[in-house]
Parts: structure tokens; sequence; C-alpha cells
């Protein structure tokens, strides 16, 4: 204890007067940061640490075991700092690359995680669930029931199976099949103010192809695609386009991307513009939004949301949002799910509550609140939506 106090004042005396002092004594400062790490004292670690960098001792040593003291306190963030900066000051270095790979997963970044583990040996890599190429890596159920306060809707229910494969290192893809059934009223051409009930049933598939470019770039190619059944009433077939670029450093992530494609024999396109922060380098407390822009019949319509959320225990994560803009056809994560075929969206908001189970099982409960437009008579309902997801990830 009586070192570590002598050095903290030396290395500040320095920093006050750097031109009059020698530089930091190197020897002493890594024997003193070594022990520290065995000892497991983590914030004593990061203070001599960063107190050295500051005095211009930067080696990649040092860096490492900064990386490793950030892991230990929970800031992911600061720890891929430390960790690429001492891999790229010595890229054959294990035991950086490793904790590099942790640090992304710690943020819940698998695929710059899966690139920084390629050169990992399987021993290493297997652990991680980092494996180079995988048939199948996830597997997820959705269910969820949708109750409308509209005499021309009826309650609705939504199915989707999603399957997740690890083509390598830099790629992978993910695919979705889901099933919507609602009873609906639709306007009767032939007797005005009259209407009739249809059972709608929708069948959708949807692919998404990853590639991680780098650790900081990534790049995603979507297509959605919907069949629609209206009873007696015929509809073509949907199909909808998707390419998007994400930049991500370890404090803010952001993704532009563009929808295009026809949905419900209308030719319609979509930009969006994601941003996810994490403010405390960690997945403790992060900030979400989305500005999205849809064009449809020859207008643009815009939307807008805003959300937050944060760990409540080890396991357990709540978030909440709210969202405004009038659109008459909305697509969300990356595609995966295309909202409002009929009544056009006003205004929303939900929460969601993420449980991780054992056996790398997880478990997300949601409920959604949303404002539409009736497509007949324009008037105003609510729609409220209960959907539970289960996901197994290898």
């Amino acid at each position: 204890m009586r070192k570590l106090v002598l050095l903290l004042i030396v290395l500040l005396a320095g920093a006050a007067a750097r031109a009059q002092a020698p530089a930091p004594d190197y020897p002493a400062t890594d024997s003193l940061v070594q022990t520290l790490a065995r000892q497991y004292r983590w914030a004593a670690l990061d203070s001599v640490g960063r107190a050295a960098l500051r005095l211009g001792l930067d080696y990649p040593a040092l860096r490492r075991r900064l990386g490793q003291a950030a892991l230990a306190r929970d800031r992911p963030a600061a720890a891929i700092r430390h960790y690429g900066h001492a891999l790229r000051e010595n890229p054959v270095d294990t035991t950086a690359r490793y904790g590099l790979a942790l640090a992304y997963l710690g943020l819940n970044q698998p695929g710059p995680a899966a690139l920084v583990a390629g050169g990992l040996p399987d021993s290493l890599r297997r652990p991680l669930h980092l494996n180079g190429f995988q048939l199948l890596s996830r597997v997820e159920v959705e269910a969820s029931g949708q109750s409308a306060h509209n005499e021309h809707r009826g309650p609705a229910g939504f199915l989707r199976l999603g399957l997740g494969t690890r083509l390598s290192p830099r790629l992978s893809l993910s695919q979705n099949l889901s099933y919507f059934g609602q009873n609906i009223e639709l306007p009767d051409r032939q007797r005005r103010g009259r209407g009739e009930g249809y059972p709608v049933r929708q069948h959708q598939y949807h692919a998404l192809l990853a590639g991680q470019l780098g650790p900081r770039w990534r790049a995603l190619l979507g297509y959605h695609y919907l069949n629609n059944d209206f009873g007696r009433l015929q509809a073509p077939a949907s199909h909808l386009g998707y390419a998007a670029l994400a930049y991500a450093r370890p404090y803010v992530v952001v993704q532009v991307g563009q929808y295009v494609g026809t949905l419900t024999d209308t030719a319609r396109t979509q930009t969006d513009l994601r941003l996810t922060v994490y403010p405390l380098g960690n997945l403790r407390l992060y900030g979400f939004g989305q500005a999205s822009v849809v064009r449809s019949n020859g207008r643009s319509y815009p939307h807008a949301l805003l959300g937050a959320g944060g760990r409540l225990h080890r396991r357990v994560w709540l978030d909440g949002y709210g969202g405004l803009g009038q659109v008459p056809v909305l697509a969300e994560l990356d595609g995966l799910y295309v909202y409002n075929l009929l009544d056009p969206l006003q205004a929303r908001a939900g929460a969601g509550l993420l449980i991780l189970l054992p056996q790398r099982l997880s478990l997300r409960l949601s409920y959604g609140l949303e404002r539409r437009r009736d497509a007949i008579d324009a008037s105003r309902y609510n729609l409220q939506s209960l959907s539970t997801a289960l996901a197994w990830t290898w």
C-alpha cells in the first residue's frame, strides 16, 4: 500500500510539472501494475495506469492490463479501447485478442467479437460460442396477440420462427417465417356505408445477411416477402428489399438503412436513421432512437421513436419507448417486422422485459399500445398487443 501511494504521488507531481519532472520509471510502474493485477485491485490498477498514460508511459502490456481491469469493473467500452490499442501494437497478443472479444460481447456486439476471435485458437474461441461456421446458431419462437378497440377490427394473432446461421467470422444469415391472422371488416363498394367481414391471413418470409466489414463497420442486406389473403379479395404478393450500413464505437452505434419495394400493391420506400448510445460504457443504461421517412403515393410520412433501457438485475433488462408520426406502413428491425398494412399508425408506446435464462436461453415479454386511424371511416382507435419470445443461442 505504501509503495502504491508513493508512486501515485510521483505520477501526480509529474503531471503538474511534466517539463521539469523526469519520465516515469517503467520497471517500477510495470511491477506495481502486475502486483495490483495479481491482487485483483482493479480500481487501483486503473488509477495507476491512467496516470502513467498521462505522463506518456504507454506500452502494450499496460494497455492489456487496463483492459482487464475495465472488464472486471463492468466497463466493456473502456476495455475495447485498451485492448484494441494493445492489439494494434502487438497483433500476436492472444490475451489481448481474447479480452477484446469478451469486451465486444459485453456490449452485445457478436459481429465484431466473431471477427476478432477468428485469430484465436479453437480452445479459446469455442467457449465464447464464436465458431467460424455454425449451421444453427440461434432459434427463436415468438407469439403475440392483439386486441383492437374498434368494431371493424377483430382480435389478431402473430407467430414467428427465426433461425440463425453463422457462415463465417464475417458473415451471418438469419431467416424468419411468420404468420398473421385477423378478422377485419372492409367497405362494400356496391353498398355504400356497409361493410363485410373478411379473414385476413398473411404469410411472411424474411432473410437478412450481415457482413462484418471491420470491427467498426457492418453491412446488411435483407429481403421481406409477404403474401396477403383477404378472403374473396385478391391481393398481389409484396416484396421489400433492404440495405443498411452501421458504424459502431464503444459508446455509440449509428445505422443508416433504406427499404425499397411494393407493399399492398403500392410502391414504397423508407429511409431510416438509427442511433444507440451507452452513456456508462456498458449495458446498465442505454438509449435508442430512430427517425424514419416513408415515401408512398407521392407523399412523405415522417415517424420518430425514442426509448431507453437499463439493467434491473444481472440477468434482467427493462426498456420502454414512444413514437410519433402518421405512416401508412412501417418496416422495422432490419425488415423483420412490417406494420400497418391496412390502418395507418399515428403514435405508439411500449415496454419490454428481457430475462436471461440458464442454458443460453432468453425470454422477452413485451407490451405495446398503438394509436391507429381506421381506413374505413378515419376514426381513431387503440390497439394493444402482448408478445413473448423465447430464444436459444449456441
